[in-house]
């Protein structure tokens, strides 16, 4: 990756980071006239002279006097080689190619540099709360093995990811979260649910179920929200890129949410409608 620089444009003095560079081939002439097209091909079967020919350009514009600037991308060069215990008469050419890079990184590998970090802090961010053992509970039919499941999954995400206290109950683990005040109310009176099912017969509601079928979504975007939005900030992501669009950053960020967030839930269709809504919201 080149260094975070502005180009400076020779006419104007504007100083700007290049949109992109796209390659030029080159047009060169043979010793008696003839035009070749660039390319080391065509400067192969040319023979003869010029020696040394640049056959490619790296073409970029100044964007705000439209200023056409160029920098070498490929040049070939002849060059004669004595092979070693060969005699001085005995001669042999070699055609050297010499590649240039781009003179100065451009705007889209700016960008892709800053999406690949965030990309990969994200992937961190869901190991740490353990996304996969949430998307695995929507295999789970039966209203009570499922809210024993989630519940002991909500007291290890308490306990080791947030270290909230142990031996605290689990109402009291479900306050300190912070949650939206619905999703904590919801966990609440299922908990409550839980442990009436635990104690005797208990039949639940159409309304309890609702609840139940709605209240993982809630909370898995939740989890993703609340450890993702710190990293997604304009402050944090121009840092050192200030030159950067948000806006370029925004499309870049929600579509590899959506691709990670759709194939990571992909077991429940009723998760489709929050993604859309989180991905609509998250910045």
């Amino acid at each position: 990756m080149k260094e975070k620089r502005l180009m400076k444009c020779p006419v104007c003095d504007n100083k700007f980071i290049p949109r992109t560079f796209y390659p030029e081939d080159s047009i060169f002439s043979s010793p008696d006239g003839k035009k070749f097209n660039s390319g080391f091909n065509g400067y192969v079967n040319m023979g003869g002279k010029p020696p040394e020919v640049i056959i490619g350009s790296w073409v970029t514009y100044c964007p705000k006097c439209n200023y056409i600037m160029k920098f070498v991308k490929e040049l070939v060069r002849k060059e004669k080689i004595q092979t070693h215990g060969m005699k001085g008469t005995e001669l042999t050419e070699k055609l050297n190619t010499y590649y240039f890079g781009f003179e100065f990184g451009d705007y889209s590998q700016y960008l892709k540099e800053i999406i690949k970090k965030v990309e990969e802090d994200i992937e961190v961010k869901m190991k740490d709360i353990n996304i996969e053992i949430w998307e695995n509970l929507y295999s789970i039919d039966d209203n009570f093995k499922f809210l024993v499941r989630f519940f002991n999954n909500l007291k290890e995400y308490c306990d080791k990811t947030l270290n909230i206290n142990i031996n605290s109950d689990m109402p009291n683990k479900i306050k300190k979260l912070k949650l939206p005040k619905d999703v904590e109310l919801s966990l609440l009176q299922l908990n409550n649910i839980k442990n009436a099912i635990v104690k005797g017969d208990y039949d639940l509601s159409r309304e309890e179920e609702d609840m139940i079928n709605n209240i993982l979504v809630k909370f898995v975007f939740y989890l993703v929200d609340s450890h993702i939005r710190p990293l997604i900030n304009e402050e944090q992501l121009k840092d050192g890129f200030e030159f950067v669009s948000m806006k370029d950053l925004e499309v870049e960020i929600r579509i590899y949410l959506a691709k990670y967030l759709y194939s990571t839930f992909n077991s429940n269709p009723n998760s489709s409608k929050q993604i859309k809504t989180f991905l609509e919201n998250v910045f």
